[in-house]
């Protein structure tokens, strides 16, 4: 079937996830009998990231699952990616081989990108077995248990029924660097704490999420039931002491932790569902173990691993600080951000008031 839409998406050397998913809408006027054409340039200097995309695949993985179209096609050849991208629509891939949970995989000498359309534990614990083989001299020891939670986290937390069940991997090795990506297009971080058994984690549903998911021992589902609430933490944890960076995408915030230097939360135009997405650097320490103590015992936490923590204020999705609720759930955040950062920077970017009161709130925080 020919085209009847187009997606034009240009790929930039900064902000590029981000930039990438702005495009990524789920438009109105979309028919299911539609066919979309996703057409992909880059701007000169800009290196394709492998986040960028398994987001694109993954928007139209569950824009055909859903279906709000029929298919979608890819023009990727005004780009270079890391592999041969098969003459194949998202509906082969999704619909071909349906009894295979691994609806479609890519792997060459850099890079494996991988759909899953089904939720199948013993699938997945192949695929680690031979993502612990793939790479082997390159890969850090134990990187398949944090790519384990990752994934993991994906079945327990998208909340999709089966059959629109699936989320997009992508692995790629460079400039001794590893870069990975997991993407799913479920309920969302807020989705998914208000259904949360902790009531701890029902209370943060509304909040900057990723401030409160990348603490130790903050778990949704309740230890005694075996969710110790290690993924996003553990991730944080080894992307800092690596000196990599890691970026999470979900609803309209976006967290984004970069080395020891800034730690910040944004909002953004919607992903439906979560994204995590980040880089190991290859020739540095990357000791999962040691990230699991600092789990089992959080006082041995620096207080400071971050130089600077930056709040968009955005990210609260009122540009009008008024309400009393509002300028405590911001206090409470900011007391979050202390834990971790000697400054803050507060960016006020599309607010248009100020009330007296976050102004009193405010000093009452900075003289605390």
């Amino acid at each position: 079937m020919a085209p009847t839409k187009e997606i034009n998406i240009q790929i930039k050397p900064t902000n590029q996830v981000v930039e990438v998913v702005k495009h990524l809408t789920y438009d109105p006027l979309y028919k299911p009998d539609d066919v979309v054409l996703i057409t992909v340039t880059s701007m000169p200097k800009a290196r394709v990231e492998v986040a960028s995309i398994s987001s694109i695949i993954q928007y139209s993985c569950d824009i055909v699952l859903s279906g709000h179209v029929h298919d979608v096609v890819f023009d990727f050849t005004r780009i270079r990616i890391p592999f041969t991208w098969p003459k194949k629509t998202i509906r082969d891939i999704l619909y071909t081989n349906h009894d295979d949970p691994i609806a479609f995989e890519l792997v060459s000498r850099d890079c494996r990108l991988a759909v899953f359309r089904k939720n199948n534990p013993k699938k997945r614990d192949d695929w680690y077995e031979e993502i612990k083989n793939w790479q082997k001299k390159d890969l850090p020891e134990r990187f398949h248990l944090m790519l384990n939670e990752l994934v993991e986290n994906v079945s327990a937390h998208a909340k999709l029924e089966e059959e629109r069940f699936c989320f997009t991997t992508g692995l790629l090795v460079a400039n001794k660097k590893l870069y990975y990506c997991v993407a799913d297009s479920g309920v969302g971080l807020r989705g998914s704490l208000r259904e949360a058994i902790v009531s701890e984690a029902k209370d943060v549903s509304e909040r900057a999420c990723a401030l409160h998911l990348t603490r130790p021992q903050f778990t949704s589902k309740g230890i005694d039931r075996g969710h110790q609430g290690v993924g996003l933490f553990i991730t944080s944890e080894l992307t800092q002491k690596n000196e990599g960076y890691l970026e999470i995408l979900s609803g309209c915030q976006e967290y984004e932790q970069r080395d020891t230097t800034a730690m910040r939360v944004r909002g953004i135009p919607e992903w439906k569902g979560t994204m995590v997405h980040g880089a190991i650097n290859l020739d540095r320490e990357f000791d999962y173990r040691k990230a699991m103590k600092n789990f089992s015992d959080p006082s041995k936490l620096s207080n400071d691993r971050f130089l600077v923590s930056q709040i968009n204020l955005n990210v609260y999705g009122q540009r009008t600080l008024r309400t009393r609720e509002l300028c405590e759930e911001i206090i409470r955040d900011l007391e979050l951000a202390v834990e971790r950062s000697p400054k803050i920077i507060l960016d006020f970017t599309d607010i248009d008031e100020l009330s007296q009161a976050f102004h009193g709130f405010l000093r009452q925080f900075v003289k605390n």
